[in-house]
């Protein structure tokens, strides 16, 4: 049994848990690239595309997955990039350690 004991009281977070009745992942896919057509298309003819089903906020859900998505990506590469490069120091050093002597060996036999 653990004791916790504290000077201070800290404050529980505060957490937003809205979960929705029904998701369809495809057809929000879909119709925002239907948007962003029909957006692309206004562009081009100069006129201003107006949204009928936009709603303020509608796209910040999906932004910041897709943030953090990348963000997750990013930093799991990163790691990558520095475990493949400790192992190859490592490698390095255990070559120059074990095949040291006959390279010197070889060195003096060429003179």
């Amino acid at each position: 049994m653990a004791f916790n004991i504290s000077f201070f009281k800290l404050p529980k977070h505060k957490v937003f848990n809205y979960q929705p009745l029904y998701y369809d992942e495809r057809k929000e896919h879909r119709e925002n690239v239907r948007a962003e057509a029909l957006r692309e298309k206004a562009r081009r003819e100069g006129t201003e595309f107006r949204d009928e089903n936009y709603y303020p906020g509608k796209y910040i859900s999906g932004k910041m997955q897709e943030e953090l998505r990348s963000n997750r990506r990013h930093a799991l590469a990163q790691n990558l990039v520095k475990i493949i490069g400790a192992i190859s120091l490592v490698l390095f050093f255990v070559f120059l350690f074990y095949f040291a002597d006959g390279f010197l060996m070889f060195l003096r036999s060429i003179r």
